[in-house]
């Protein structure tokens, strides 16, 4: 069984390809931003913390571009119930909504450009598809409700006067809008993407230098520019099967990974995704690799139990996760230090290669990730399929040079592969054109002639195809659904909205087993950010250690009171160890994992991505005695 989207980016990588063509569209770069916007709007989006993510090994050439927007004294806009690391090292402005109602106040917005007779409508009618539909969504012609600055003041928290000002100042001024992945990872995750583009629509500032809409300046350095060079392919992911595949496989043989504990503990349940139906088989063996689960699932107590369905679950890990520690066999892998591999600098970028040699032999017991593989490939009788008769050099060798030859054909010029890896890197240039790319320039310039790989060859803000799959939680056109946890869904029992933010200390779970969580823990706890009003309201002082709770879950930490939360909103950063323990009766995680807290519902029926910022908690003083964090000691072993 196969699994498809990620859990960075289900949403947005489902829902854009209807919208624009593509689920990862390239964004206008820095240079032409730092050029030419007047206006820089950071919607749920903290490129400071995240832009030391990258798939491959990084310069971080985002960092100077951000210097420069604040030396050259851009007017920059945060939106977000956080004020980011970004806002304060840029000075934004920042406006804060609750968390889950990004689409309502982008409605508003819409609403008072289109009342007042600002919507670009020669934009709309040249370059998009679906504006009647939308407008009457807008105008309240199709449900009866009108999306005024009213509405989505009452929705957001935003005053209507300042949603009024924002959207004029927008119209005014050449705009950049950044938006983030986070507001994805919510509930009816499609929606907050698909409506930033009918926002950036409506604007009319789509293709215009410094104008417009990116949905990746926060990672991988999106927006500096694409170096000219070839792209480093890996081992292939797909192949044909060496051996006969079993004919008695019932259920499908793909599912959204987000999915996967409802598929363990409900084989042969039929959901909706992305237009087809997908029927969860029965999984009997699971082998993880790589990968940290019992972080990134939501509600992770619910995946403790689901994980104890399949016979058997071999992880293949360097480090004793929360998932290894799970797992029934565990094979242990090489650091990237204790073995020879090769990657691409920027995922973006493209900046060059890097020949990442071996430093040290192999710790222990532990091989390398091709060895392993190579190992269990042996003893399935299909080694040869598996290597093509390569080893581990052998591979790297063969992914260089098929690069060198595509270089060749652009007329790049590339040393061969010996003098490469003696050097240890190559880099390359960045053409002027790619320095100044603005995106979607061409396609604005003459949509038909350059039309995007849409229903219509436009930018789509409404869509026949997902309007006739019928779903009640993604429709034709981007709208506001209200989030069935946030901040207007408090009870008495969950009176406070959790948003599950990425911390600056560790990617995701990566780096929590190091001394980087000693920069914020408190008392060997995962931080959760709380209003001073909210804490005051419990008798929380900073420092203190809290139980935070709701119907799913519970875990402790350590609480930080400040004022760079929303009143009636925390935070607990996403990524900490999960350390479950049974405490007076309950299940508690005592370090502080998010995902213990967040709910295991699909984003909705389009996307099925996961959900891991929408939940409702009560947070209370911890009185009793403080069990230790033991998840950084390694587990005992049942031989």
């Amino acid at each position: 069984m196969q699994c498809e989207n990620s859990y960075s980016t289900a949403a947005i990588s489902k829902i854009l390809p209807y919208v624009v063509g593509t689920g990862d569209p390239r964004s206008t770069s820095w240079d032409v931003v730092i050029g030419h916007s007047e206006r820089v709007v950071f919607w749920g989006c903290d490129p400071l913390v995240t832009n030391d993510i990258d798939w491959h090994t990084t310069i971080h050439n985002a960092a100077g571009y951000i210097r420069a927007l604040r030396d050259k004294g851009v007017t920059t806009i945060s939106i977000n119930p956080v004020q980011t690391d970004t806002a304060e090292y840029l000075g934004s402005e920042w406006i804060a909504p609750r968390p889950g109602t990004d689409c309502a106040m982008m409605l508003g917005m819409m609403h008072e450009l289109e009342a007042t007779g600002k919507a670009d409508h020669a934009f709309l009618e040249k370059c998009c598809s679906g504006w009647k539909e939308l407008r009457a969504y807008i105008m309240g012609d199709e449900d009866g409700v009108a999306k005024t600055p009213e509405w989505a003041a009452e929705k957001t928290g935003v005053p209507a006067e300042r949603i009024r000002k924002l959207a004029h100042d927008l119209h005014e001024h050449r705009t950049m809008l950044m938006v983030g992945w986070g507001i994805q990872r919510i509930q009816y995750g499609e929606q907050p993407h698909w409506m930033a583009f009918a926002l950036a629509s409506v604007l009319g500032q789509i293709g215009l230098p410094g104008g417009g809409i990116g949905t990746n300046y926060q990672y991988s350095s999106g927006g500096a520019p694409l170096a000219k060079g070839p792209f480093l392919a890996g081992v292939p992911a797909k192949v044909k099967p060496a051996l006969p595949f079993n004919d008695n496989w019932k259920g499908s043989t793909t599912i959204p990974v987000a999915r996967f504990v409802e598929c363990f503990l409900n084989p042969g349940k039929t959901i909706d995704f992305n237009g087809r139906k997908v029927t969860d088989p029965e999984v009997r063996l699971v082998l993880w690799a790589g990968g940290n689960p019992f972080a990134h699932q939501p509600d992770t107590m619910k995946l403790e139990r689901a994980w104890k369905e399949p016979e058997t679950v071999v992880v293949t890990d360097t480090v004793w996760t929360a998932t290894a520690r799970h797992a029934d066999i565990v094979l242990p892998a090489c650091t990237t230090f204790e073995h020879n591999d090769i990657t691409s600098i920027g995922t973006y970028t493209n900046d060059g290669f890097v020949a990442m040699k071996q430093a040290i032999e192999p710790r222990f017991e532990s091989r390398s990730d091709y060895w392993i593989f190579t190992e269990l490939a042996k003893r399935l009788g299909v080694e040869s399929q598996y290597t093509e008769g390569l080893d581990e050099m052998g591979w790297i060798r063969r992914l260089y040079e098929g690069a060198m030859k595509m270089g060749r054909a652009g007329k790049i010029a590339m040393p061969d592969f010996d003098e490469f890896w003696k050097k240890g890197y190559v880099m390359f240039d960045v053409a002027d054109k790619d320095r100044n790319y603005v995106a979607f320039e061409a396609f604005r310039k003459d949509p038909k002639a350059n039309a995007l790989s849409t229903e219509s060859g436009l930018i789509q803000l409404y869509s026949p195809k997902i309007a006739s799959y019928g779903y009640d939680d993604c429709k034709g056109h981007p709208c506001f659904f209200e989030p069935t946890e946030g901040v207007s869904r408090a009870t008495k029992d969950a009176p406070l909205a959790l948003m599950a933010c990425k911390s600056r200390y560790r990617m995701h779970s990566q780096l929590d087993g190091t001394v980087s969580h000693d920069f914020a823990n408190i008392e060997d706890r995962e931080p959760l950010w709380i209003h001073p009003d909210d804490a005051a309201a419990r008798g929380i002082r900073n420092g203190d250690i809290v139980l935070v709770s709701n119907k799913r879950g519970a875990a402790l930490a350590g609480a930080y009171v400040t004022e760079r939360i929303l009143k009636g909103v925390v935070v607990l950063h996403h990524g900490a160890w999960f350390d479950p323990q049974d405490v007076k009766g309950r299940r508690i995680d005592v370090h502080g994992n998010s995902n213990t807290l967040t709910m295991d519902e699909p984003t909705s029926k389009l996307a099925c991505g996961n959900i891991a910022s929408t939940a409702n908690v009560e947070v209370s003083k911890w009185t009793g005695e403080l069990p230790d964090v033991s998840v950084y000691r390694e587990p005992r072993i049942v031989r």
